[in-house]
């Protein structure tokens, strides 16, 4: 499969409340950071799988 076909390990909307939202990490922090949801506090993906995500943005999400 290719890159474009991947789908990043980050939940953008939280999946147990909806929320857009992160809790802020120092993203020189190791890559197995959880990143939180600022919501519910429920562990949406990893500080890797936000950096992979932003990297390979193209300005546009499916919801």
């Amino acid at each position: 499969m290719t890159d474009i076909g991947k789908q990043s390990g980050l939940k953008i909307v939280c999946e147990a409340c909806g929320s857009l939202s992160i809790k802020p990490v120092d993203p020189a922090a190791p890559d197995a950071t959880p990143i939180h949801c600022g919501r519910c506090n429920t562990v949406r993906g990893t500080l890797a799988d936000l950096h992979d995500l932003a990297r390979r943005s193209t300005d546009v999400f499916e919801f």
